[in-house]
């Protein structure tokens, strides 16, 4: 099967088993999505509706329909998943990209303007004219969200013109429809070593598959100590989780990209308990900091086999 190879948003992107065409429709959408989602881009639709917060800001069909679908995923967990972080993220000290985090230190500040959490109503959505009016405190980062959105709307387009099987991977998200007679064949990455899969599994079923992890997106602050990505809507600090990483298999990307987040918040044991109970569909790889793998969920409704590797 042809597989394509691309660079957005910071993360690399493929395909697999779609036409040339296809492949030309990815590159665009996905080019289009980073125009509009990125918060590095000072020009881009969502940093100018960051700059409007307080006041209604007309917005296009695409920035509206992420940001209606960002705000669902925040009200059914209660604000485990929040994309409202943006001040929080950037007083952290993750103020560019990770690669320009990694020519020079941080400086994290200590103390954040307002907890996210605490904003009875972040936004307030007005379908008609599309206007999304975000509280004045609040600037949002969709984060991987964003990756795992626009991979998902691809696949729902990609199907539409009449691919019957492929996959879409976005920065580790992979969404997955159809399925070739050998199956698809996925890792679990080491996320200590990205040369290295932990586990590997052979999906014979649709799905969406996201990877969270506390280990590979790090910078030191101007006191030397070490953050992450992954922030905790709760405390605004970087999670201090005993999950070192997981891996989500969902009826679709988005879901897979936002349940595990919240798994990897809650941790193991309240977090496996959180998935079980409230999305039994899904099913989890979870990847201790001692490097002891658990799992959560019927695996083997996306797999038929899978194995450690060695």
């Amino acid at each position: 099967m042809a597989l394509h190879r691309f660079r957005a948003m910071n993360s690399q992107f493929f395909t697999k088993g779609l036409h040339e065409g296809a492949q030309a429709m990815a590159e665009s959408w996905i080019t289009v999505v980073e125009e509009k989602l990125s918060r590095f881009n000072p020009r881009s639709e969502l940093s100018q509706m960051n700059r409007s917060a307080g006041q209604p800001f007309s917005a296009s069909t695409l920035l509206y329909e992420v940001m209606a679908e960002a705000n669902r995923y925040y009200e059914a967990t209660d604000g485990l998943f929040n994309p409202y972080m943006g001040h929080v993220i950037r007083e952290l000290g993750y103020s560019g990209t990770f690669e320009s985090l990694a020519e020079k230190s941080a400086h994290a500040k200590p103390v954040f303007a307002a907890n996210p959490f605490d904003c009875e109503q972040p936004l307030i959505l007005d379908p008609g004219t599309r206007a999304l009016t975000l509280n004045l405190k609040l600037a949002v980062d969709l984060g991987g969200f964003a990756k795992g959105w626009s991979a998902h709307q691809l696949s729902l387009m990609i199907q539409h013109a009449g691919v019957r099987s492929g996959a879409i991977g976005a920065g580790g998200d992979i969404a997955l429809w159809g399925v070739p007679d050998e199956g698809w064949s996925v890792g679990i990455g080491d996320p200590w070593e990205t040369s290295r899969d932990l586990m590997t599994l052979r999906v014979r079923y649709q799905a969406g598959i996201a990877t969270s992890n506390t280990v590979r997106r790090q910078w030191k602050d101007s006191a030397g100590q070490s953050r992450h990505h992954i922030i905790h809507p709760r405390t605004g600090a970087p999670v201090e989780s005993d999950l070192a990483q997981v891996t989500l298999f969902a009826p679709n990307l988005a879901d897979a990209e936002v349940y595990a987040k919240c798994v990897l918040l809650l941790g193991r044991e309240q977090g496996f308990e959180w998935l079980a109970g409230n999305h039994p569909a899904c099913a989890a790889v979870g990847v201790l900091h001692d490097g002891s793998i658990r799992t959560v969920g019927a695996i083997g409704q996306y797999a038929e086999e899978r194995g450690l590797c060695v």
